[in-house]
């Protein structure tokens, strides 16, 4: 097994926050997070994700080739901590799914996964459990049939409860303590949010280590209900992605923004370039510069996106810090509670 020391990591995370807080825009470090979607197909349509958005159905779908995921993952070993195994579609329509978990996994990188439960079969439980990932968050926006079929259209409520139920079961089964396992919910509709204790009650007794609700954000303006997801103005924030992070669809396009549901800013191909020569190459170095100037008028999407208007604490946005102080400063790391996309 491949992977970073504790020491290294973090040396590289002060680095990183350090030439974020200089606003320096090529950098000596690579990402060291990444996303990797193993799928943009969904099955759900749920009413505040941009998979229900009509610029959904015009574009192409598709699997990422395992060879490719390993081109990736093998590279990103060297300099990578952790790895998001999702992004715009449900990750466990990939049959290979649980393959890439534990290949990412033997290769030394903290995996997550983000999925709403629809193919969380007994059979991909159990490889799942056993594949080493870390973590994994389950997207359950409702606490009765009714809302929560209303909220996430072509979901069965019944169904994917009990998915969830028979995934935590197996896991205590196995007496495993990985992978950390998360509920979370968007708090956007008001009426989601009744009968909350009732249904954490249903999770009793099985390990179920976290409930989160969850502020819904504009997708970089992708959803745009825009009376759903206004948060209270606040002053330009530099956006922290493209000093530590990077997004890869399916098909290989790199991306600096795990916002950027459609890539409408690429970055460069992983079929045909390097992680190494994507992160400070033109297109970033010029999308570093642009968001230090507050320049980012015309910029597809960070000039419609909502979370470059956050509070922030010394040039740095405050969730950002309390992300980088639970994780690196009081080791909250292993209880999973890292940026899960917050940006």
């Amino acid at each position: 097994m491949s992977g970073m020391t504790a020491r290294r990591r973090y040396g590289i995370l002060v680095r990183a926050l350090w030439s974020y807080r200089r606003r320096q825009t090529r950098l000596g470090y690579l990402p060291i997070r990444l996303w990797i979607e193993p799928t943009n197909r969904c099955n759900l349509r749920c009413r505040m994700c941009p998979q229900s958005t009509p610029r959904r159905a015009q574009t192409p779908e598709g699997m990422m080739d395992f060879g490719l995921f390993r081109k990736i993952v093998d590279e990103a070993s060297h300099f990578v901590y952790d790895v998001n195994l999702h992004h715009t579609g449900e990750a466990l329509m990939h049959r290979d799914f649980p393959k890439m978990a534990k290949y990412a996994k033997e290769k030394g990188l903290y995996t997550r996964l983000h999925s709403n439960a629809t193919y969380l079969s007994a059979n991909t439980a159990e490889q799942i459990i056993d594949s080493g990932l870390d973590l994994i968050s389950f997207s359950f926006d409702g606490y009765d049939k009714q809302t929560y079929e209303r909220i996430r259209v072509n979901a069965d409520f019944k169904k994917n409860l009990d998915n969830i139920r028979q995934f935590l079961d197996i896991k205590k089964r196995k007496k495993s303590r990985t992978p950390y396992s998360i509920i979370e919910v968007i708090d956007i509709f008001p009426d989601a949010q009744e009968g909350r204790a009732a249904f954490q009650a249903q999770f009793d007794g099985l390990p179920l280590d976290q409930f989160i609700v969850k502020r819904a954000h504009n997708w970089a303006g992708t959803y745009g209900a825009a009376d759903e997801t206004k948060a209270v103005k606040k002053a330009f924030t530099c956006c922290t992605f493209p000093w530590y992070a990077l997004v890869i669809f399916w098909d290989g396009r790199a991306d600096p923004c795990p916002q950027d549901f459609f890539g409408d800013y690429p970055l460069g191909d992983l079929n045909k370039q390097t992680i190494a020569e994507i992160w400070n190459g033109e297109r970033m170095i010029s999308l570093r510069e642009r968001m230090t100037a507050k320049n980012v008028g015309g910029i597809i999407p960070c000039s419609t996106c909502d979370m470059l208007e956050r509070e922030s604490l010394a040039g740095i946005p405050t969730l950002n810090l309390k992300v980088f102080l639970k994780e690196n400063i009081l080791g909250y790391r292993k209880k999973g509670l890292g940026d899960r996309g917050q940006g």
